[in-house]
């Protein structure tokens, strides 16, 4: 795949199930992780504009929002998980929509945003199971490292040895980030 510009994106639609997406066939890599932990913030910092929705209050993105890359492929942003304000029922509901997702054949890869400066917790670890039991490429971003204590970066190191991870902030530069990406997208069926 030739080069790809980050910055020619946009919004295509919020999709409240996998069975709403876009139809033309691209190819897709999700953002999964925690609420809170920094997608929306990621998102923009790849394509270098305000495209997703950040806020300070956790729980706001209740959809599957898509964005297209270079008209080549889509980033997804997906609802966090752990914490809800609309109770257990919408917890209930971003399983079903996420299991439905993860199945997708247009789903060439994961960015599994996880806060450096805390535990994996057991959603953490299930969800990344999980995904590893589905073979779905995964790439582990440790956010806020910026944040983080040379310590807390040491240890989550540690904690996720032998997998495939990248520190990320809000002064990295996002280049690397940007190719990782590309060779989810890349040569792949």
């Amino acid at each position: 795949m030739a080069m790809v510009n980050f910055r020619n994106a946009k919004y295509i639609l919020s999709a409240p199930s996998y069975e709403y997406r876009p139809k033309d066939g691209l190819k897709e890599v999700v953002f999964v992780g925690k609420s809170n932990v920094g997608k929306s913030t990621l998102i923009n910092a790849l394509t270098a504009q305000k495209l997703a929705y950040s806020s300070k209050n956790a729980g706001k993105t209740r959809y599957l929002n898509y964005f297209l890359i270079d008209n080549a492929f889509y980033l997804v942003d997906s609802p966090g998980y752990g914490f809800t304000k609309y109770g257990s029922k919408e917890d209930e509901n971003f399983g079903e929509m996420m299991e439905n997702y993860f199945h997708n054949p247009s789903l060439k890869g994961c960015l599994f945003l996880i806060d450096s400066r805390r535990e994996p917790s057991e959603d953490d670890r299930m969800l990344l199971d999980h995904l590893s039991s589905l073979n779905v490429p995964t790439l582990i971003v440790l956010t806020k490292s910026d944040l983080a204590k040379q310590s807390e970066i040491a240890k989550a190191k540690k904690i996720f040895a032998g997998l495939d991870v990248i520190l990320a902030s809000k002064e990295a530069k996002p280049d690397l980030l940007r190719q990782r990406i590309v060779n989810f997208i890349k040569d792949k069926k």
